[in-house]
């Protein structure tokens, strides 16, 4: 083999070695453009049921509030009580449950903004 061909020989490998590291450039990129599509896709995952469960305790705090609304007034509405009894039961429980929602909601926002 004189020096000539030895020197397009390797010009050709070289051409060639170009060409792969295009295509493996390429590769690269394809696959940190999915990798990032994946993050994304398990963020939104994670903020749905983050949303879920901040619903699904709300709606068990909301019940609760509904309950003790129910039985003051049920309190209100006998003869067995003085009003300022059943007014004291009645602010305490819907302060204590309100209290336990607005927890709740500032908690879950904390959860999604961090």
């Amino acid at each position: 083999m004189t020096t000539e061909e030895r020197i397009a020989d390797l010009e050709r490998q070289i051409a060639e070695l170009q060409t792969q590291q295009a295509d493996l450039l390429k590769q690269l990129t394809k696959t940190q453009v999915e990798q990032w599509q994946a993050r994304i896709d398990d963020l939104q995952v994670q903020l749905h049921l983050a949303a879920m469960e901040t619903s699904d305790h709300l709606t068990t705090l909301t019940d609760q509030l509904r309950s003790k609304w129910a039985s003051a007034r049920a309190q209100m509405e006998g003869a067995s009580t003085t009003a300022t009894d059943v007014g004291d039961t009645l602010r305490v429980g819907l302060e204590k449950a309100y209290s336990e929602i607005r927890d709740a909601l500032l908690a879950s926002k904390n959860k999604v903004s961090h």
